[in-house]
């Protein structure tokens, strides 16, 4: 048995299981790794497997399975036939032991369960670029095929990056070879049955699904109707962990790509499921407040949380803590949770600052299983219904109700990789979607790399918890707190060296969660579903009207020609030679960007000036007050 890995890192948990059950019905398992494999990794996997190839390059290449055909003939000669596999598949989602014996009565000189893919479209521009050579799906070669000297010769040089797998069955049954397929799968799709038709393979018992179901662009899963969510139910309901699933794909999928492929939404009623089980998490809330006069509705909210939750609650004024424990004594006494004030320095980071830096030792502790973080803050900056819809979005979505909030912590008993729950974009009343970024991507790339994240980030926008409200396990937490950030990194030497670092940590919560294999999950109520569905298609609908095509097709489009400003010629021409010169384009295109970095600079200067007077007239009114 030779299982590759298609690049160097991580061996993640779906590997892991996929060793264990071929273990099982192997002589012997040699590893394709690569690069080096780290020593811990390799003691892990001590018991799985008998033998490492390590190859150079970062990538899987198919060339590296012959040394290591070469390396299982040396070391056990009696071996009869060899599976050429890797982790191009999640699975089994079934015993094999009952596939090779029924596969042993063939007389195929190899055989295999699925044809070899065809090359697949690819969206590099959307961070989902062409895979040249993966692993191979499952493919066995016997003892006639692999000591022949066709064999051999087919093994020799070749001009084409990963048609190995796709020429094989040709090319040997081309030279008097046998193959059989385990499968009849030409019913269900001719050339890629893999990608699309997965349900219908683990209908007919094929026991491994293609991983590109789970990491294709989601546009294009949507195009052909592939729903990752249905077929991860199908094969939990034939014993595969969907957990490990989930946070082995958390590990290298964008985060936001991620949530829509699974499906990671949970509209959650506000009446307990289980109503008669308590909860047995142990919970701390990290509470920033600024603005005292709508601090019952927290309080109220808090309530809903299980008896015995520990409450951090920071300000940054003493004048505003002094009225807090005032009336934090009396809230205290009709609930059975314990409460902190705690008194912060003034920071630009406000709430993120005071979590991260305030509050770390609480996220860095053992003692809590969940941490829930809330603001209420001030924000002269937004019209009244704004800022109302914003409170009332972010609350209602994580503290509706005790129904609810019961509902919340299930997800957390159910799933142990789950990390961080939060409510998902919004976009009633803001135009957050499609610049979810902020222009902050190049920081998030830098700052990512600071801290070890390799996970993929999204294109556009990435998944986060806008408005900075969330509910997560201290652990998923443990990337963003391994450098031990101060009040200082918050303000403008902090601005230097990171970009806006309470607004990039805001946007890298998915990312640092995946890091560590935990998943995120968004979550709405069924009143926020039903304004945030409608508002959401009837916007798709008239942005879509003047672009022919599938959405995949459309967003191509749009992304060819690029940013449209407000419309203007400048903007319309440049759009028009991106489309359809892209070669004067790309020769124009350094100077253009030059002269829009000059236009951010002196937009963002404009910003930051209107925030700080913002922020300056909000320190006044607290001090008179």
């Amino acid at each position: 048995m030779i299982y590759a890995v298609r690049a160097a890192g991580r061996i993640e948990e779906t590997s892991v299981l996929a060793l264990e059950a071929l273990r099982r019905v192997s002589t012997a398992v040699v590893l394709v790794h690569p690069g080096p494999l780290a020593s811990e990794v390799r003691a892990r996997l001590d018991d799985l497997i008998d033998d490492v190839i390590e190859t150079d390059g970062e990538e899987f290449d198919s060339e590296a399975y012959a040394p290591a055909m070469e390396r299982l003939r040396r070391r056990w000669p009696a071996i009869d036939e060899i599976v050429l596999t890797g982790d191009s598949w999640f699975g089994p989602v079934a015993d094999l032991a009952p596939l090779f014996a029924r596969m042993a009565d063939s007389a195929a000189d190899v055989w295999d369960v699925l044809p070899a893919a065809p090359p697949r479209e690819a969206f590099p521009g959307e961070g989902f670029p062409a895979v040249v050579d993966r692993p191979w799906f499952f493919t066995v070669v016997r003892r006639a095929l692999f000591e022949s000297a066709a064999w051999h010769r087919w093994w020799g040089p070749t001009s084409a990056a990963g048609e190995r797998e796709r020429s094989l069955v040709a090319e040997m049954t081309a030279a008097g070879f046998a193959h059989e397929r385990a499968f009849d799968t030409t019913r269900f799709h001719a050339h890629d049955p893999g990608l699309f038709a997965p349900e219908d393979l683990l209908d007919v018992d094929v026991p491994f699904v293609d991983r590109a179901v789970f990491t294709s662009y989601p546009p294009f899963l949507d195009r052909f109707a592939i729903i990752g969510s249905e077929i991860a139910a199908m094969m939990g309901e034939r014993g595969y962990p969907l957990d490990v699933l989930r946070s082995s794909l958390a590990t290298c999928v964008a985060p936001k790509a991620l949530n829509t492929t699974l499906g990671l939404l949970s509209v959650l009623s506000d009446e307990a499921v289980e109503p008669e089980a308590g909860s047995s998490l142990s919970i701390a809330a990290v509470v920033h407040v600024s603005d005292v006069d709508e601090i019952d509705e927290v309080l109220r909210r808090l309530q809903f949380l299980p008896s015995g939750a520990s409450v951090f609650i920071t300000t940054t004024e003493g004048v505003t803590a002094a009225r807090l424990e005032r009336l934090l004594e009396a809230w205290a006494t009709t609930n059975a949770h314990t409460y902190e004030l705690r008194v912060t320095p003034q920071s630009p980071g406000r709430d993120m600052a005071d979590y991260f830096v305030g509050c770390r030792d609480v996220i860095q502790s053992d003692q809590y299983d969940l941490v829930v973080k809330l603001h209420m803050r001030r924000a002269p900056w937004k019209t009244m219904n704004r800022l109302r819809y914003f409170r009332r979005y972010q609350f209602d979505n994580l503290l509706s109700s005790p129904g609810y909030v019961r509902n919340l912590l299930s997800l957390f008993e159910k799933e142990e990789r789950l990390g961080v729950v939060f409510p998902p974009m919004i976009h009633v009343g803001y135009a957050t979607m499609g610049r979810g970024w902020a222009l902050l991507e190049p920081h998030a790339e830098r700052l990512s790399k600071r801290l070890g994240i390799r996970v993929p980030l999204d294109a556009v926008s990435p998944l986060a918890p806008y408005g900075g409200m969330w509910v997560g396990r201290p652990a998923a937490f443990r990337v963003l707190t391994q450098r031990r950030w101060t009040f200082a990194d918050y303000g403008w030497k902090g601005e230097r060296r990171f970009g806006h670092l309470a607004h990039l940590q805001e946007r890298l919560v998915s990312a640092a969660a995946g890091q560590a294999g935990y998943y995120c999950r968004t979550v709405l109520n069924y009143a926020h579903a039903e304004i945030g569905y409608t508002a959401l298609e009837y916007k798709v609908d008239q942005m879509f009207s003047t672009t022919r095509g599938w959405p995949v097709e459309q967003i191509g489009f749009l992304h060819r020609a690029g940013y449209t400003g407000y419309g203007g010629t400048v903007a319309l021409v440049r759009m028009y030679v991106r489309t359809n010169h892209p070669r004067v384009a790309d020769a124009f295109r350094p100077a253009y960007r030059v002269a829009l970095r000059a236009h951010r600079v002196l937009s963002a200067g404009r910003r930051v000036a209107s925030r700080l007077r913002s922020e300056r007239g909000e320190k006044e009114r607290e001090v008179s007050s």
